[in-house]
């Protein structure tokens, strides 16, 4: 949905021009269907799953919305009326404003290219440009009430972006399979092209790295079992904490408001991150403080931060996973979701809940996750509830479905206090690790106050060749 800030500044910067050419994991991938000739099973269930179905071109066939008749929607904020409209075989976004004669007025419509989103929770719009960038378009969908419009996060306000929100590779990254870009654009602050058809849903190479060699093993008369298999990622080889980075890579953000939540290593590619790699060579994760008051924030990819909190996956000893409770290949569906998540539970905890509930503390009811891991809504993403992966011993007080209104940061409530590296959770002291925790401090403006001192002190102790750590020193100080 909406972008990380700190990957919006596309036009801000030439001095990288100089930046090696960074490989793509993306230029090796296979085309995924390849992958369903020896694993047919399996892509048959994952195809169905959220991130099978995480991006895709707008068909009848995907179309669970009404473009016909409730199609309206009318925005008090900005007094804007949008309608999404079918036309000749193809989906468009409209907007409108009225004048004092109620006469049409500022009218806006794009084609609808690309939907992102499953719609298990949400779907937004894409439109793709004649200069190969992608736009989000205001109106979103959400299926909650059984399926309603709504702005899309951030756009419930009367200055919203409208048809101009860029999808940046940041977007992308966790929302679809690895796309082309053209060369330049793996640079950091390049403007966010896409070159070429764009894939379709999150593929196997996600997880499972680049499979060309795989592939080509596996047709060749004569190739070694040993070798087949270790021409491509099995997670399940990996160890816990590599397994565990895979899903972090794009189920672990502290945070969506301005901090910033994460730094992309300059040296690295968007898309260069490859399953198996520790993810702190990729990129640096960062959290409020502790004791700055935000340790109890839930937002909608709160998924493994959450989790990281619980009891249960701390006292694991690194044997609880994301794959402990999901198979991503396959994800189960109404009362057999209930059976196969209360078993997860009952691996470790059957005995204490016998004894609770012959002793009457507690109820024969055994649907863990609804007091344990409740849905709530997000303060983020204010149209949807999702599971809290935080385990907790008592189901929180209040109504955690409770409707809210949607939070815009200003200078008046914005974050302002110390940033802490979250993940990894130390770094070898390097002149470089040492610049990005600088760096971190004055990034979207959180920490001004000690971080230009500090990053201007480190720029002259190290005098660093990448030309990133002074251009962010200068906006430190222009945003000062």
């Amino acid at each position: 949905m909406e972008a990380r800030p700190e990957l919006w500044k596309a036009w801000g910067i030439v001095t990288a021009a100089a930046a090696l050419c960074l490989p793509c994991a993306a230029a090796e991938a296979g085309k995924p269907p390849v992958c369903a000739g020896c694993h047919r099973e399996i892509w048959e269930t994952y195809r169905k799953t959220g991130m099978g179905r995480s991006f895709y071109r707008p068909t009848p066939e995907a179309m669970v919305e009404d473009f016909n008749r409730k199609n309206t929607y009318y925005h008090q904020p900005s007094d804007s009326y949008f309608t999404m409209l079918k036309r000749d075989g193809q989906y468009f976004q409209r907007r409108h404003q009225l004048d004092a004669a109620g006469r049409q007025i500022n009218v806006m419509e794009k084609r609808i290219d690309y939907i992102m989103g499953s719609g298990n929770h949400a779907r937004a719009y894409l439109h793709r440009t004649a200069a190969n960038t992608l736009i989000e378009l205001p109106l979103g969908w959400y299926a909650e009430k059984g399926g309603y419009w709504a702005m899309n996060p951030g756009y419930d306000r009367p200055d919203h972006e409208g048809f101009r929100r860029p999808i940046t590779y940041d977007c992308m990254f966790c929302h679809n399979a690895y796309p082309r870009i053209p060369a330049g654009h793996e640079r950091p602050f390049a403007a966010s092209v896409y070159a070429g058809p764009i894939p379709e849903g999150i593929d196997c190479q996600r997880c499972h790295g680049p499979g060309s060699r795989h592939v080509r093993l596996a047709g060749t008369a004569g190739a070694q079992r040993a070798a087949i298999r270790a021409a491509i990622v099995n997670p399940a080889r990996l160890s816990a904490e590599r397994q565990m980075e895979i899903c972090m890579a794009c189920h672990l953000e502290t945070t969506s408001y301005p901090l910033p939540n994460a730094l992309l290593r300059y040296e690295r590619g968007p898309f260069s991150y490859q399953p198996g790699e520790p993810l702190g060579g990729f990129i640096l994760n960062f959290d409020h403080a502790p004791g700055a008051g935000r340790e109890d924030k839930f937002e909608i990819v709160n998924a493994a931060y959450r989790l990281r909190k619980s009891a249960c996956f701390q006292k694991s000893g690194g044997k609880m996973l994301c794959t402990t409770c999901h198979n991503p290949h396959d994800v189960p569906r109404g009362e057999a979701a209930e059976r196969h998540y209360e078993a997860v539970c009952r691996r470790c905890h059957a005995a204490a809940f016998d004894g609770l509930a012959a002793a009457g503390r507690h109820t024969r009811e055994s649907a863990c996750a609804d007091c344990h891991m409740p849905k709530r809504r997000t303060e983020d993403v204010v149209h949807v509830a999702v599971t809290d992966h935080l385990i907790q011993r008592r189901k929180p007080q209040g109504d955690l479905l409770a409707e809210r209104p949607e939070r815009h940061e200003t200078g008046a409530n914005a974050y302002r206090g110390p940033v802490a590296l979250y993940y990894p959770e130390t770094l070898p002291p390097t002149a470089e690790n040492e610049l990005y925790l600088a760096v971190e401090l004055v990034k979207q403006g959180s920490n001004l106050a000690a971080g230009i001192g500090r990053l201007t002190a480190l720029l002259e102790k190290h005098a660093p060749r990448r030309a990133e750590f002074y251009f962010e020193l200068a906006e430190a100080l222009v945003r000062n």
